[in-house]
């Protein structure tokens, strides 16, 4: 990805083929409000932003030259070049030299941006019914989006997860197990250093599984905390290392990342002679040969939520991948909070003392 100087004027395709589809003078599909007290950039650059990140711009394609994209807007170009600049900076598109200004690939970094929009849109909703304006709204998630870059009263848990669904599960069990002392938030474990690196948090929690992982993604910039699942997950895990040789397992989940996670479980807890057989949850080939032969069937969390346990013959070979945090991995967990909540109280007991 270059971030250098970008060009006032990229080689001169079509307008027709940019990214936005429209002629020379045409409608960008982007609006700026002038009398906002967002600055013109940082709308612009939002906009862009989350086009991108919910694939309305596609990898590959080309946005406006910033000379029709500032006069489209009624902007001054050095404003368009600085929001491209800044768009290169944060990986989302790659400019060159002659070549203009593209969108990259950020298939790593997708987070289910329809999701994203969909509580945005309640928000705004529920917020206009309250008589509140969107720069209002605005404001309020800047602000409150400034305060967790900061320390708060309760000590900040990241737990990390290979799936979505089990992140966000597992965080709410947390904040449900340790009410009034935490605030815990779910996250895959790719986006570890991504969320450090952008908001406070005082330990990062996962399960042993992945406690490898999970240390070297931190960099020992917080605590890990590696906890134990309870013995009813290990009960599953000793069924299937308990099958004849040759039999076949099936594994559906939501990305490979995570069949990947649960056939590598699977081998460290001595499983042999077992065929794994995969399936993302998108996958209707794959799936209806996991179907067709697997003597058993993992399905994750999102698996499950997906119903794809009702849409197999014989549903009994179907077992939920998921587990129970054991009392000791609890247990483990309440020291660290301890520990983190006493370390952030000292600064504040010697300069009582001063």
């Amino acid at each position: 990805m270059s971030t250098g100087t970008m060009d006032p004027e990229p080689n001169p395709e079509p307008i027709g083929n940019s990214a936005f589809g429209a002629g020379a003078g045409g409608d960008p599909n982007l609006d700026v409000e002038r009398d906002s007290d967002v600055p013109i950039s940082t709308q612009i650059y939002w906009q862009l932003a989350y086009k991108i990140e919910s694939g309305r711009l596609q990898p590959g394609e080309r946005l406006w030259p910033v000379r029709e994209l500032g006069a489209a807007l009624r902007v001054n170009p050095n404003t368009i070049r600085a929001v491209y600049r800044r768009l290169a900076d944060s990986g989302y598109v790659n400019s060159r030299h002659g070549a203009g200004t593209v969108v990259a690939d950020r298939t790593a970094h997708r987070r289910r941006p329809e999701a994203l929009g969909g509580i945005v849109s309640e928000m705004l909703r529920r917020a206009a019914q309250a008589g509140f304006t969107p720069d209002e709204v605005a404001a309020a998630a800047y602000a409150a989006a400034t305060e967790r870059k900061r320390p708060g009263e309760r000590v900040h848990v990241l737990f990390a997860e290979c799936t979505t669904a089990d992140a966000g599960y597992d965080a709410e069990r947390l904040n449900h197990e340790f009410a009034g002392q935490i605030e815990a938030e779910g996250t895959l474990l790719d986006e570890i250093p991504e969320r450090l690196e952008r908001f406070h948090y005082d330990l990062v929690a996962t399960t042993t599984f992945h406690a490898d992982e999970a240390q070297a993604l931190v960099g020992g910039r917080v605590p890990v905390v590696a906890m134990l699942v309870g013995p009813g997950y290990m009960e599953l895990v000793h069924e299937i290392s308990a099958l004849p040789e040759g039999s076949r397992v099936g594994v559906v989940c939501a990305s490979e990342r995570g069949t990947d996670n649960i056939a590598e479980t699977l081998a460290i807890a001595g499983t042999k002679g077992v065929e794994i057989v995969s399936a993302t949850i998108a996958d209707e080939e794959r799936l209806t040969l996991v179907d067709r032969t697997a003597d058993i069937i993992l399905m994750s969390r999102e698996a499950i939520v997906h119903k794809l346990d009702q849409q197999v013959h014989r549903p009994e070979r179907v077992r939920e991948w998921s587990y129970e945090f054991d009392p000791a991995g609890l247990e483990l967990l309440r020291r660290a909070i301890e520990r983190a909540g006493a370390s952030r109280r000292k600064p504040e007991v010697a300069a009582a003392a001063v």
